[in-house]
C-alpha cells in the first residue's frame, strides 16, 4: 500500500559528513575547469610556444568533439550494473585519466606540438566529462527527497566556487609572495590538482554509498536521447540552461575587456572584482537553497534569473574609474549566479524520477549528459563574442579603441547577458514537475519497487 509522502519532508537524508565527502572531488575538479576554460590557451600561446591561431584551432576543436563525448558516457552510465552501484565506478575510471593528462598538460616542456597539445587536451576534457557526469548523476541518487537534492546540488555549487577561488589563489601566492614566473604559478597549479585528485576521489568512494538502481538493464538507443528530447520540461531545463549558461559564459569572456577599456579599472581590480564575484556565489547558494524550500525550485530560478538580469544591467550606469562601486556590483551579480548551475541539476535529477515512474527504465545517467552537453554549448558559444567584436572593430591589445568599438563591447556585455536571463527565465515559465507532483511519483516508485534510499553510513564507518 502506498503512502503519501510530503514534499517538505525528508524521505532519504545525507548526514553531513557524507555531503562533505561527496563535494570533496568538487575541489580538483573545479581547479581544473577554470584553467581549461580561461588560462590555458594563453598559456600555451605565451609560454609554450605555439601560435595563438592553433593555439585556439585545437581548443576549439576538442570541444567540439567533447560534446560528443557526454551522450556516450551517459549511455554507458546506464547500462552500467555493478555491486559498488553505476556512477561510483566511474568516479574510479576518471582519476587515473584526470591524474596523468593534468600533469602532461600543466607540466609541458617548452616547445610542445601541436599534435602533444591535440591529444593530451581531448584525454584530459574526455577524462573531466568522465568526472563531471558520474559525479551529477551520483548526486542525482543520493537522495530521493524533493528538497534534500537541492541541498546536495547548493553544497556541489558551493564547494566548485571554493575550488575556483583556491586556483585563483595560486598564481597570487607563487608571483607576489614566492616570487615566482608566470609559468611556475600555472604548474603549481597542476600540482595542486595532482595531489587533491586522488584523495578527495578516495575519501568520495569510500565515504559515500550510492543507491542501486532497482530499475532492469535496458539497452539504451539514441532514439531513447530523442524521446527525452521531446519531454516538454526537459526542453525547458535545457533552454533555461543554454540562455543562463551564456549569460556568465559572455561576462566570463569579456570581462577584462569590458571593465579595463569601458571603465579604466586596472587588470588588479578587475581580479579583485572577479575575486569577490565568485565568493558571492559562497553567499548565494544557501541563499537559493532556502528559497527553493519555500518556494519551489522552478519558481526560485525564474526569480534568480530575474534578480540576475535587473543587478547586471546596473553596470551599464557604472561611472568610469569607480572602483568600489564596480566591485560592489560585480558582487551582488554573483548571488544569483549561483542558483542556475544548482537547480537545473536538482531539476534534471526529478526528472530522472518521472521518466522511470513512466517508462521503468532509468536514465539518469543520459539525462545528465544532455544537460552537461547543453551546458558546454552555452560556454562555447559564449566564446564567439571575442570573433565577433574583433570583427566589428575591437583591438584588445590596442591603445585606444574607436567609441563605436566601445560601444559594441558594452552591448555584448551589457546587452546580450541581459536578454539570455530574461529568455531563462521565460524558458522555465510553463515548468510543472511540482513538489505534489513529485511527491505522488516517488509513492508510484516506491508501489513498483523501483526505489529504494542508499543505505545510512555514520561518520566513522
Amino acid at each position: 500500500m502506498s503512502k503519501s509522502i510530503n514534499p517538505t519532508q525528508s524521505s532519504s537524508q545525507v548526514n553531513m559528513a557524507q555531503l562533505l565527502a561527496f563535494v570533496g572531488p568538487c575541489l580538483p575538479f573545479a581547479a581544473l575547469g577554470l584553467p581549461l576554460a580561461v588560462i590555458l590557451s594563453e598559456y600555451y600561446a605565451s609560454e609554450i610556444g605555439l601560435s595563438l591561431g592553433t593555439v585556439g584551432l585545437i581548443f576549439m576543436s576538442v570541444r567540439l568533439v567533447d560534446i560528443f563525448v557526454d551522450p556516450v558516457v551517459g549511455w554507458a552510465m546506464d547500462k552500467t550494473r555493478t555491486r559498488f552501484g553505476r556512477f561510483k565506478v566511474w568516479m574510479a575510471i576518471c582519476l587515473p585519466i584526470l591524474f596523468v593528462s593534468t600533469g602532461f598538460i600543466f607540466l609541458a616542456p617548452t616547445g610542445a606540438s601541436p599534435a602533444y597539445l591535440w591529444v593530451w587536451l581531448l584525454v584530459i576534457y574526455i577524462g573531466f566529462s568522465i568526472a563531471a557526469l558520474s559525479q551529477s548523476s551520483w548526486g542525482s541518487v543520493l537522495s530521493t527527497d524533493y528538497d534534500e537534492r537541492t541541498k546536495i546540488f547548493a553544497w556541489w555549487q558551493m564547494a566548485n566556487i571554493v575550488g575556483i577561488i583556491a586556483v585563483l589563489l595560486i598564481p597570487v601566492i607563487v608571483q607576489s609572495v614566492l616570487h615566482g614566473t608566470y609559468r611556475q604559478a600555472v604548474q603549481y597549479m597542476g600540482l595542486f590538482i595532482m595531489v587533491l585528485l586522488p584523495i578527495m576521489i578516495g575519501i568520495a568512494l569510500w565515504k559515500v554509498p550510492e543507491t542501486q538502481s532497482d530499475a532492469p538493464l535496458h539497452n539504451v538507443r539514441i532514439s531513447d536521447y530523442f524521446r527525452m528530447l521531446k519531454r516538454p520540461n526537459v526542453i525547458r531545463v535545457l533552454l533555461a540552461d543554454l540562455w543562463l549558461g551564456l549569460a556568465p559564459g559572455i561576462m566570463g569572456a569579456l570581462f577584462f575587456f569590458y571593465f579595463m577599456q569601458t571603465k579604466g579599472l586596472t587588470r588588479e581590480q578587475c581580479s579583485i572584482s572577479m575575486f569577490l564575484y565568485f565568493v558571492a556565489g559562497l553567499v548565494g547558494a544557501p541563499l537559493w537553497t532556502w528559497a527553493s524550500k519555500k518556494y519551489n525550485k522552478h519558481r526560485t530560478l525564474i526569480v534568480s534569473a530575474l534578480i540576475f538580469a535587473a543587478v547586471y544591467a546596473l553596470l551599464a550606469f557604472l561611472p568610469a574609474g569607480n572602483f568600489l562601486l564596480a566591485a560592489f556590483l560585480v558582487f551582488l551579480a554573483g548571488i544569483p549566479y549561483a542558483a542556475s548551475l544548482l537547480l537545473t541539476r536538482a531539476l534534471m535529477a526529478d526528472i530522472g524520477d518521472e521518466v522511470l515512474a513512466e517508462s521503468g527504465q532509468d536514465h539518469k545517467g543520459a539525462l545528465m549528459s544532455i544537460l552537461s552537453a547543453t551546458t558546454k554549448l552555452g560556454y562555447a558559444f559564449s566564446v564567439l563574442t571575442m570573433s565577433a567584436l574583433a570583427a566589428l572593430g575591437f583591438d584588445n591589445k590596442a591603445a585606444y579603441n574607436t567609441p563605436e568599438a566601445l560601444m559594441w563591447v558594452q552591448i555584448f556585455f551589457i546587452g546580450l547577458p541581459v536578454v539570455f536571463l530574461l529568455l531563462g527565465a521565460w524558458a522555465m515559465k510553463s515548468y510543472d514537475l511540482t513538489p505534489e507532483r513529485f511527491a505522488k511519483i516517488q509513492a508510484m516508485l516506491a508501489d513498483k519497487g523501483l526505489i529504494r534510499h542508499a543505505p545510512s553510513q555514520s561518520p566513522g564507518h
